[in-house]
């Protein structure tokens, strides 16, 4: 239910709030208080494996099954609880400490505090949302997320007002033919202007200060997301044919799914139509992959398994779980996936001690 996702959000700022780091919203307040975002981005100065800690013991303590991915520069905080009606819900907040396009740092620091909007507990940064969402598209796909997502040049009163200076910043020049383009929304204006803004960003950020640390940093981001990039969100292999049966229980767990956090869901029927760096990198991005009668590409493991026994009946099973199904009773599907999800969570807890102990303080 959306009121339990903003409550337990809430909180989550309410904790940072009293926890003296300084921190504010890039995206995802959305409608609030009436409604949120499918995610909730956090910019935060300071330690931000503390930050991350202070999450997980709101959520967890709220009931909430937390799993921390920490993807490179930026921790992923995805977390599911049954809700009061029954149903399977979820939220995700990202914390970082910049974000950036090559060398560039479109977001660097939270502004002053003068200058963020107070919303409920949520401090919104308007400069930070600015290159969130309009200065990180702009720079790495010109007009083409605007041309898909028009809403992202729906800028506020506040943003347009700190979009000169932004501009400026990451160039070293003014640019009121972009601030004109962006205000009349006219992509052809903006797709030309792009082109020398790109250039001049790149040769800015080269000679800027700290260059090592975004040499490094643009280096992880590569080798993370684009050279080496690492399993994320769940795999599911269906093995169990292509019957009536298997394709309404393809059906049923596609649909929880798409339910949730996660990016988006992808049946794939046949892998060997992309490379197997491709389907990684789209776990690594929060996509659900599905492969359905085909096999798992290398680099990925199938988390959920969807397959028939020696008597012919369809099955979920991932390691240490199993729950025979048939069509009458894929409402266990739910209980499994929590289960599924607590697994998942004391694994990625594992991995990530320090901001196990950063939590319990």
């Amino acid at each position: 239910m959306e009121f339990e996702k903003i409550a337990a959000l809430e909180d989550v700022a309410r904790e940072l709030n009293d926890s003296g780091l300084r921190w504010a919203v890039t995206n995802g307040l959305g409608g609030y208080p009436d409604s949120i975002g499918r995610d909730l981005d956090l910019i935060v100065e300071g330690s931000l494996d503390l930050a991350v800690g202070h999450v997980i013991k709101v959520l967890e303590s709220a009931g909430w099954i937390v799993l921390p991915n920490r993807q490179g520069w930026i921790w992923w905080i995805v977390a599911f609880r049954e809700s009061s009606d029954g149903s399977l819900i979820s939220l995700q907040v990202d914390l970082f400490k910049h974000l950036q396009w090559a060398f560039t740092w479109v977001v660097d620091k939270v502004g002053d505090k003068e200058d963020l909007i107070r919303r409920g507990p949520f401090y919104e940064d308007p400069a930070a949302a600015v290159g969130k969402r309009f200065m990180l598209h702009a720079l790495s796909t010109g007009v083409t997320k605007f041309r898909e997502k028009p809403t992202y040049l729906d800028f506020s009163e506040r943003e347009l007002a700190v979009l000169p200076s932004l501009l400026t910043r990451l160039s070293g020049r003014h640019w009121p033919e972009i601030v004109k383009a962006v205000s009349s929304k006219d992509l052809t204006l903006l797709k030309s202007e792009l082109v020398s803004f790109r250039r001049r960003c790149f040769l800015k950020a080269i000679w800027t200060k700290r260059p090592i640390a975004r040499l490094a940093s643009a280096f992880q981001k590569q080798w993370v997301v684009n050279l080496f990039p690492r399993q994320g969100a769940p795999v599911i292999e269906l093995t169990s044919g292509d019957d009536g049966e298997s394709r309404k229980l393809l059906e049923k767990i596609t649909e929880e799914f798409r339910k949730l956090v996660y990016q988006d869901v992808r049946v794939v029927e046949d892998s060997s139509q992309k490379k197997a760096r491709h389907w990684c990198r789209l776990s690594c991005l929060q996509v659900v992959l599905v492969f359905a009668n085909t096999p798992v590409p290398a680099g990925l493991k199938a988390e959920i398994t969807v397959a028939r026994d020696e008597d012919d009946q369809i099955y979920w099973k991932s390691q240490g779980l199993d729950s025979r199904s048939n069509l009458e009773s894929t409402k266990n599907l739910k209980v499994f996936l929590l289960n599924f999800f607590k697994k998942k969570s004391s694994i990625l807890k594992q991995r990530h001690p320090s901001v196990i102990r950063a939590a319990r303080y």
